[in-house]
């Protein structure tokens, strides 16, 4: 034997001789030393030391940004205050599980203010909650927002998916058409009267270009009808479903023979949105809140009142249309906020969301539309509000825009697809605070 443990058996021998006194040395003295000599031959067990966690390196934010990289989110009309990630209320409590995959949508755009942070966020395990929370607090500083009176809580409203029954011809049920985008839609750039797009005329020899069709006056018109029936990528069985699908801007409609067909935003015809709640309540057919059940519910009552309502909101809007392949559609609206769906994947195009106005496609409870005349498309925010009664503060991302959505502190929650996600967003109307999160060197 080698070593202190060699030398220890030595010493304590003799001890261990005089507590058992002559007797049992002269008795017991072989087994005695044959023990002892057997507790000597081997060292004692150790307990194995597991090696600490490795974190992960996130590179630091660089000292110095290029002129397009440090030019700013926001714009006139929105105020800004620092602040810090402890400032945000609920910051700790979110659980980052469907953060990154909608951080990871936000950077497939061109923005050139987070173009370092996304480069820097590759290194970050996409698993790795904890560190994904270190990169924001890292490369990111909050400001608390406020509009230009000083208010600092706006109004925080829902949208969907819609999931609809369709066919891609006309017949009973199916009479209702979808349509695509014009081929004779231009933009009229004097447009004094609030109509942006337009269709050329010839009068006298001479172009002119005119305000394009109404809803009201497509409804009344054959000609506007003929046209726009060259472009029909869809036909639905309710005015109402189109009129939910062209204020959502996008949806799912479900064929007869199981395909899907997901309808995005390809255009409208230039005309100011005008809220059907809105002349429900003028009308004196409704008061209070106005939700998309209400209205479907007076639908149904006032059949024959379905188109006049339907002419009170003169824009329209154009669909592109792609065929999916036959699976129920994913990424729906969950009883609990925590978004969770095991059938989603990614070779499921249903389950990937619709694509908003910044070209990538949507994460439920992750994407909000904003005016982003005030918020540059992808930039993170902070949102506190309250879904269903419940407080709800999130990290989401500022991915589309809505006709409605306007003004400081103004967002637009994206829910998610289906039936549940609809009846969550339909009734979304409440007061929220919202915090920007500019990459470190970005102006506000």
């Amino acid at each position: 034997m080698r070593g202190f443990a060699a030398d220890s058996c030595r010493a304590d021998m003799p001890c261990a001789f005089t507590r058992l006194g002559r007797a049992l040395a002269r008795f017991a003295w072989p087994a005695l030393a044959a023990l002892l000599l057997a507790s000597c031959a081997s060292p004692p067990a150790v307990a194995p030391v597991s090696p600490a966690p490795q974190v992960p390196a996130i590179p630091a934010p660089p000292a110095a940004l290029s002129p397009s990289a440090a030019a700013p989110l926001t714009g006139a009309g929105l105020r800004l205050q620092a602040a810090s990630f402890a400032d945000l209320p609920g910051w700790q409590a979110d659980d980052f599980a469907d953060v990154w995959a909608a951080w990871q949508r936000d950077c497939r755009a061109p923005v050139p203010q987070l173009a370092a942070a996304c480069a820097a966020s590759a290194q970050v395990p996409a698993s790795d909650t904890a560190a994904q929370r270190r990169f924001f607090e890292q490369w990111f500083q909050p400001w608390q927002a406020s509009g230009a009176a000083g208010q600092d809580s706006g109004l925080v409203t829902g949208y969907y998916e819609p999931v609809l029954k369709g066919s891609l011809t006309p017949g009973w049920p199916y009479v209702v058409p979808i349509y695509g985008l014009p081929a004779d839609l231009v933009p009229r750039t004097d447009a004094a009267d609030g109509v942006t797009r337009g269709r050329v005329v010839w009068a006298g020899g001479r172009k002119e270009v005119l305000p394009y069709w109404s809803r009201a006056q497509i409804s009344a018109d054959p000609q506007a009808q003929a046209v726009l029936g060259r472009k029909v990528v869809a036909w639905l069985e309710s005015p109402v479903d189109a009129l939910f699908l062209q204020v959502q801007g996008s949806g799912l409609v479900e064929l007869p023979d199981g395909r899907m067909l997901r309808l995005s935003y390809g255009g409208d015809n230039g005309w100011p949105y005008k809220s059907v709640g809105r002349w429900l309540l003028d009308q004196g057919e409704l008061r209070g809140t106005v939700t998309m059940q209400i209205i479907r519910a007076w639908a149904q009552m006032h059949p024959t009142r379905v188109p006049q309502m339907l002419d009170a909101n003169p824009r329209v809007v154009f669909f592109n249309a792609t065929l999916l392949r036959p699976q129920a559609p994913a990424n729906p609206m969950p009883t609990s906020l925590a978004l969770r769906d095991p059938a989603a994947s990614a070779a499921d195009p249903t389950a990937r969301g619709p694509t908003g106005a910044l070209g990538v496609p949507l994460t439920a409870l992750r994407s909000v539309a904003v005016d982003k005349r005030l918020l540059t498309l992808g930039t993170p925010l902070w949102l506190a509000t309250t879904v269903a009664g419940q407080p709800f503060a999130r990290l989401v991302f500022a991915q589309d825009v809505g006709s409605a959505i306007t003004g400081p502190l103004r967002a637009d929650l994206f829910f998610g697809t289906g039936d549940a996600a609809g009846d969550a967003a339909g009734r979304q109307q409440s007061p929220g605070r919202m915090w920007v999160l500019l990459p470190r060197g970005v102006p506000p």
